[in-house]
């Protein structure tokens, strides 16, 4: 009885992984059916891929976006029946080409809904956003030509930020911006200048950002944001580079020059730096003419020309110590084998060389006892860095000189042995 009993309930799990297994099998191809029907259901894809030129491109592009991965279909955009060749173009609010004044409305019905949007973890203020910056405003008063979602994202192609094909990623965005803000035609209609991407490239974030490739360097959208761009003129954009250059950006609280700020809205950074055009400052901008130096404001005789003078000086006098260790240290090092411990003579010089970035940025403060303080104290490390190596190096001479008086000294007597050994031989 317990080993019929067995085999009945043996049977009967076998039974129950058969019919298990068939289901799978089921809903696997019934899914699979499902799937294919649906794309070959869609019109849109299978009669544009036979057109040519710009009718064909949705049709090539859109496999390849983020919303197609997630499912995002022609008629979520553009309306129409997908499923009937006959309707697919007459029904169901079918636009082919929305107006690009209702771009921005159309992609803020998903970006702007947080249930749709949060299981991409994805922000819901884009439109408000867009719609309170530069862009947005131009395109509510009906300029048209104003940038809208499809020029820095794309059409049917729109991919992910962090995709390196994507026409608003890091690698990508300052062309992405170029391509309006270097248009000549398009923006001396509204009087702004179009030569920001140029001037970029040839600037020290430009170099870094092409050359180098550097990630921390900043592109348009760090300085300007992405959606909600404000005029240049807006005090959070002039001041913007303070989010990166925090030190130097304290310094300048502390000087005149931000008290003067808050009263006339300059000189802000980009009066001294340039915005785009930015190149590494050198000590000559305090006392050399220049559109963006000193003099550009003060008068040479002023007693802000005499404050500027002085940082020069200040500056100047302290990286010429600092060159002159650096150069003996460079010396002493072409000489291996001398013998010498030079670890603590390195780790002064980049004391020497830390203080020294650190009162350049003291400059921004225009307090000049502070600064001059810092250039003494790099004069005095810098200089015992120096007279500490040459002292090395007399004493190397000494040795060298020792030596070869040894060796000379070497020399004549073996020839006297010789000589004599050869008057004691002929004896």
């Amino acid at each position: 009885m317990q080993g019929w009993l067995g085999d009945f309930k043996r049977r009967a799990k076998r039974g129950e992984r058969l019919v298990l297994l068939t289901a799978v099998i089921v809903a696997v191809s019934v899914f699979s059916a499902y799937a294919s029907e649906g794309e070959t259901d869609n019109v849109c894809i299978t009669c544009h891929r036979e057109l040519d030129g710009e009718f064909q491109a949705p049709a090539l592009e859109w496999p390849n976006s983020a919303h197609a991965k997630v499912g995002v279909m022609c008629q979520d955009c553009h309306g129409g029946d997908p499923a009937d060749a006959e309707k697919a173009m007459t029904t169901k609010g079918y636009k082919p080409r929305p107006p690009r004044q209702e771009i921005a409305k159309l992609c803020a019905k998903c970006h702007a809904d947080p249930l749709r949007m949060r299981q991409y973890n994805l922000r819901t203020d884009q439109f408000d956003l867009y719609s309170g910056s530069v862009h947005g405003k131009k395109m509510a008063e009906h300029d048209i030509e104003s940038a809208t979602c499809v020029d820095c994202h794309g059409k049917h192609e729109i991919r992910k930020i962090d995709d390196p094909l994507a026409s608003v990623n890091r690698a990508n965005v300052v062309k992405t911006c170029g391509k309006c803000h270097s248009d000549k035609a398009v923006m001396e209609k509204r009087k702004i200048p179009y030569n920001q991407a140029e001037l970029y490239k040839g600037s020290v974030h430009g170099q870094a950002y092409f050359q180098r490739h550097d990630p921390g360097v900043p592109t348009c959208v760090n300085c300007h944001s992405n959606h909600g761009i404000q005029k240049p003129q807006q005090m959070a954009t002039r001041f913007v580079c303070a989010e990166c250059h925090i030190e130097q950006a304290d310094a300048y609280k502390k000087s005149r020059h931000w008290v003067a700020a808050q009263d006339t809205g300059k000189p802000l950074c980009i009066d001294c730096h340039s915005n785009h055009g930015i190149l590494r400052p050198t000590s000559d901008k305090f006392t050399t003419r220049g559109y963006i130096n000193c003099e550009a404001c003060h008068q040479k005789n002023s007693a802000q020309m005499e404050t500027a003078t002085g940082l020069f000086s200040a500056i100047t006098g302290a990286k010429a110590e600092l060159d002159k260790a650096e150069n003996a240290m460079k010396g002493m090092e072409q000489w291996s084998g001398s013998g010498f411990e030079t670890t603590q003579l390195k780790s002064n010089l980049a004391k020497a060389r830390k203080m020294y970035t650190g009162m350049r940025t003291t400059a921004h403060s225009l307090n000049m006892a502070a600064v001059k303080a810092d250039g003494d104290a790099v004069k005095q490390v810098s200089s015992s860095v120096t007279s500490e190596v040459e002292r090395m190096m007399k004493e190397l001479r000494t040795r060298k000189i020792g030596l070869a008086v040894t060796w000379i000294v070497a020399i004549l007597f073996s020839i006297a042995v010789w000589q004599r050994a050869r008057y004691c031989k002929r004896d």
